[in-house]
């Protein structure tokens, strides 16, 4: 049994990765975890927090599930090392508890940065190899020092992400050195921390560990560590590294002279050299490889993926692997996307800079045609945007270091498709590297565990393992035209730089506009007890886990409903939110929960909660619309599948129609008779367009039919956006082949659907409603079905329910009848789930949730300050108000 099987763990800014390497045939396996991370309350926007749990928790899902893919026993995996994000920052306390957690997109240090970089940049890039902007480890110990002094005095440990992952997996404190090269405060030429400008900053030199190479054994594999991530304890430990070194060694970009592309959410750019080498001017980044003794060049065109997924998920909403769709039609297109241009994810670095990515797309619609194919040319001009972007960066890095740089190795998610980096080898007229697998990162970082294990002697050794595993390009007959376009394409970038900084200057400045909402955001350390009796999937008990210190207990499964009062009471005590569904919260229970700050009822009409009473002390209700739309869309659109097809009579005929095996009379007969119709060219009449109107409208869009409604309080326009056109009562009811109820049950829709409107239709309609039973005229519909006029109705809801199955319209040969199960599915605890966590969040940020029945009470509401008391008069008319119940 081999027991050589390297681990790696990812810890990506959107995502973690486990992957596997065994070292004797370079097969890798992976799992992947999505994560995110919140925003952090009192940062203005600019702070993002890493929920170190949840991060924990997924890598230890990852590293179970790769196991099980590549057949690994826990005891085969012979080391394990961490790489992962650069720019990131965990601060410790004494007892290495977490105080501070940053990913690298956090710029709370906005205001540090700015300043230290105009008055000591030069003299910190020459001695670190980075201007000062916010990004940075040291940046952000002196927005700690200066925005909260008492909890940075606690700190005991300041380190990277990928440096608190060794220490969970080994339980030593290090600083590995291509991490802390990003740090601000690294003295690269000596390769130790710059205490005379750490101490020139006033921050503690003892926050900062001892530095050790890539590849250095820290100690075994911790118990718990092993318990995480389903290994066995003792498995050697070895020192990681920053996420794009790693990928060099993954690459195998060892040597001076050797770069590699990075194409994954960013797109750095990273010059291996033998000595260190720096930009005078300051805009380009120097720092450490994980090869010891080898350093780096940088330039970047940042934030490229997050760029390119941003496009695809705009231009192809409905796909669940948009970048892939992006990446086909781009490749439909030619070179030049029939004049397109486009500067979107395409930057020049300048490390000196702070700013918001600017983009453009540039072309005239008299030359780029018709519009039905101008979605193709507006990906292939994305695509090609960013490979002049590479031909750029790779011009500047050229320029500082000297070197020419005949091959590029391009890695990263993006390299996965060949037609981006075809378009690499062709723009920039060199030969390109593609690896095997496009995560370099994982890669190298496994290569490492290997070195620490004892497997290879050195990183380089390591990366000759790799070394021939390449797909290679060459400039292929494009090229010339390439050259061509790029040269046009870099004479209009460059001159576009102003008008960008002034868009750049008005987005920053945007920043700081005082927030009305930002007085009702709850601390960063508040963390709220959660109370949930309502049905939740557990992807929703997860999220509520992440807001807060959550009691689960679903109603459904523990037979428990509350009818207010004190036991209510009690159970909330100290709750500072409730999730319900069927509890009544009453006056009482509102008055005694003293703790109590924010109410979500997971229903359409909250007629279980007080809504005057939480009002009247200052508690927002929420409420959850829409939470069964998809259920009852789904139906909706299946009813008219049914009907257009000549159901139930043909799922009747083989059943009960006394067929023997190989009638083919039997066979023309039904061929002859349930010869049915589709729903391509039909025009579907939405009696309403609300939220499951809008569902079934986004649904009928993929059969080809054409969608009218009435609803007289949506408006044409906001119809327009779901897909529908808006129209009058008669028109829909004239024109429509099939007309769906989607309108809620008031005084002013009863019996809508009488014999007046049933005369007004199209002969041979088909009838489905979904809805409510008192929009309809049963006697008035039971005629039209009797005279043809309604050729088929799909029912799901019933003046009186269940009806009987001798009922005149549920038996009738024409009618689908189903016992009220439109909403009735078990997806239903995931949809309200989702859209009671988003509402929570946006609550605790200061935000106005979408769905507040009581607005008012935002103006004075807190989390922590005492709520609103109403004097004794007031009480006592809530008291004698009407009690809420948990029916309607």
């Amino acid at each position: 049994m081999k027991t050589n099987y390297l681990m790696a763990i990812d810890v990506g800014g959107g995502s973690g990765r486990c992957l596997l390497l065994d070292p004797d045939t370079g097969t890798t396996h992976s799992a992947q975890r999505n994560w995110t991370h919140p925003a952090a309350a009192g940062t203005d926007g600019l702070g993002y927090v890493i929920d170190s749990g949840d991060v924990l928790k997924k890598l230890g899902e990852a590293s179970r599930e790769v196991l099980a893919v590549a057949g690994v026993d826990p005891g085969q995996v012979a080391g394990i090392a961490a790489g992962g994000m650069r720019n990131t920052i965990v601060v410790l306390d004494a007892g290495n508890d977490i105080l501070l957690a940053t990913p690298n997109k956090d710029a709370r240090a906005l205001g540090e940065g700015l300043v230290l970089g105009a008055e000591r940049g030069e003299e910190i890039h020459a001695l670190a190899g980075h201007w000062p902007t916010p990004l940075f480890l040291g940046t952000r110990l002196l927005w700690m020092k200066n925005n909260i002094p008492e909890i940075f005095k606690r700190g005991a440990v300041a380190f990277s992400v990928t440096d608190w992952m060794a220490f969970i997996l080994s339980g030593r404190i290090v600083s590995e050195r291509s991490q802390a090269g990003e740090s601000l405060l690294f003295d690269l030429k000596r390769g130790e921390w710059a205490a005379d400008l750490i101490e020139s900053l006033e921050i503690p030199r003892s926050l900062f560990p001892d530095p050790v190479d890539s590849g250095t054994f820290l100690g075994g594999l911790t118990k718990d560590a092993a318990d995480l991530l389903g290994l066995v304890p003792g498995i050697p430990v070895a020192a990681g590294g920053a996420d794009t070194q790693c990928g060099l060694l993954g690459t195998s970009a060892v040597r001076d002279g050797d770069l590699a592309v990075m194409a994954g959410t960013t797109m750095p750019l990273q010059l291996v050299t033998d000595d260190l080498v720096l930009d005078e001017s300051g805009r380009l980044w120097s720092g450490l490889h994980v090869l010891p003794g080898k350093f780096i060049l940088e330039s970047n065109g940042l934030v490229t993926g997050d760029i390119v997924d941003w496009f695809a998920r705009l231009l192809y909403p409905l796909s669940s692997e948009a970048v892939l769709c992006l990446f086909a039609e781009a490749a439909a297109s030619c070179p030049g996307a029939r004049g397109v241009y486009s500067t979107f994810g395409a930057s020049l670095f300048d490390g000196r800079n702070v700013g918001f990515p600017v983009g453009n797309l540039t072309f005239s619609h008299m030359i780029t045609g018709d519009p039905s194919q101008s979605r193709m040319q507006i990906a292939r001009a994305l695509v090609e945007g960013i490979a002049f972007s590479v031909r750029a960066n790779l011009e500047q890095l050229v320029s500082v270091s000297g070197r020419e740089i005949p091959l590029i190795r391009v890695s990263g998610g993006m390299s996965r498709n060949r037609l981006f980096t075809r378009i690499i080898s062709d723009v920039t007229e060199r030969s390109v590297l593609v690896p095997a697998t496009g995560e370099s990162t994982s890669v190298g970082a496994a290569l490492l565990a290997g070195v620490g294990a004892g497997l290879f002697p050195d990183p380089a050794s390591a990366a000759e393992m790799v070394a021939a595993a390449f797909e290679k390009h060459c400039p292929g007959e494009e090229a010339p035209k390439y050259g061509n376009l790029y040269a046009g394409w870099r004479q209009a970038f460059d001159k576009r730089g102003e008008a960008d900084k002034i868009i750049g200057d008005l987005l920053t400045a945007s920043l700081f506009e005082p927030r009305p909402t930002a007085g009702r955001a709850a601390d960063p350390s508040f963390v709220p007890e959660i109370c949930i009796t309502a049905s939740m999937d557990a992807a929703a008990v997860d999220e509520f886990e992440k807001i807060g210190s959550v009691m689960y207990a679903d109603w459904r499964e523990t037979k428990k409903l509350y009818d207010g009062g004190a036991d209510l009471a009690q159970i909330l005590s100290g709750k500072h939110i409730f999730v319900t569904e069927m509890d009544v919260v009453d006056f009482e229970t509102i008055r005694d929960a003293h703790d109590l700050r924010a109410i979500v009822t997971c229903r359409g009409n909250a007629v279980n909660v007080d809504l005057p009473a939480a009002t009247a002390y200052g508690i927002p209700v929420i409420n959850t619309p829409g939470r069964n739309a998809d259920a009852v869309a789904d139906l909706a659109v299946g009813f008219m599948v049914m009907l257009a097809r000549n159901m139930p009579g043909s799922l009747d005929f083989l059943k009960y129609g006394k067929i023997l095996q190989g009638d083919m009379a039997k066979m023309g007969e039904a061929y002859l008779g349930y010869q049915g119709g589709e729903l391509w060219r039909k025009k579907v009449g939405l009696v309403g367009m609300g939220s499951v109107g809008a569902r079934v409208a986004e649904r009928l869009a993929g059969f080809g039919a054409e969608v009218i409604f009435f609803d007289p309080v949506v408006s044409a326009e906001a119809g327009a956006l779901q897909g529908g056109r808006k129209v009058s009562f008669e028109t829909l009811l004239a024109e429509s082949d099939f007309i769906s109820l989607h309108a809620p049950a008031i005084e002013a829709t009863r019996e809508m659907m009488n014999r007046d409107a049933f005369e007004k239709m199209k002969k041979g309609v088909f009838f489905i409603n979904t809805a409510r039973a008192s929009l309809v005229d049963e006697a008035a519909l039971l005629e039209a079905l009797n005279s043809g006029t309604v050729a088929g109705a799909a029912l799901d809801v019933f003046p009186v329910e269940p009806p009987g199955s001798d009922d005149p319209i549920v038996s009738h040969p024409n009618v689908i009848a189903t016992p009220h199960l439109g909403g009735n599915t078990r997806e239903i605890a995931a949809h309200q789930g989702t859209i009671a966590v988003s509402q929570i969040r946006e609550l605790l940020a200061g935000e106005r949730p979408d769905y507040i029945l009581n607005p008012e009470v935002l103006d004075g509401f807190s989390w922590m300050s005492h709520r609103p008391q109403p004097d004794e008069t007031k009480q006592r008319e809530l008291a004698a108000n009407e009690r809420p119940s948990m029916t309607s």
